[in-house]
């Protein structure tokens, strides 16, 4: 009877916490946008302000902490164009190939690693990883509202070269629970 309770308990333990861990609760980032983020995140409202008077486009700004706590900036930034675009086509012609000009001397040393559309469950999935600066490491994934607006938003997660591996998969997680 002891070794039902005890197996039954630990059970129960183990299923709470599976799904304590899939109810990370749901952030809304604007009146358009929310998304979960997997991971203990703290807010950075000094660099935030900092970040948004350099660069209106990013709307929230978050530390994550990883498996091997180092700590990965994670931003959503919001893009406007005057006409509605499907998303792959701003896609395609504006970021997959796209290097930022805005960085001076340092836009030299940025490199497109990789970019692709892909297909995970229903969603299409829009991402783009790129070397920014020596050592560094940029993944980033693209959404509008039903794939054809003027609105496009793109979440970043940015970090170590040697950590690409957990932020594609850390971004991947996050892509897949936006909702708009």
């Amino acid at each position: 009877m002891k070794k039902v309770f005890i197996t039954t308990f630990c059970c129960s333990l183990l299923v709470f916490g599976l799904f304590s861990f899939q109810n990370t609760p749901r952030i809304r980032v604007n009146e358009d946008l929310s998304l979960v983020i997997p991971l203990p995140n703290v807010e950075l409202e000094e660099l935030f302000s900092a970040i948004t008077k350099v660069n209106p486009t990013v709307i929230f700004l978050r530390s994550l902490s990883t498996s091997k706590n180092k700590p990965i900036l994670f931003a959503v930034s919001r893009y406007e164009n005057s006409k509605p675009v499907k998303l792959s086509s701003a896609f395609y012609e504006l970021t997959a190939n796209h290097n930022p000009t805005n960085l001076g001397d340092l836009s030299k040393e940025h490199k497109v690693i990789s970019f692709r559309e892909y297909k995970k469950g229903n969603k299409t999935l829009y991402t783009k990883v790129s070397k920014p600066f020596e050592e560094q490491c940029n993944v980033m994934y693209y959404f509008m509202k039903d794939n054809f607006s003027n609105v496009m938003y793109e979440i970043k997660l940015s970090g170590k070269l040697s950590e690409k591996e957990e932020m594609e998969s850390i971004a991947e997680k996050i892509a897949l629970s936006v909702k708009l």
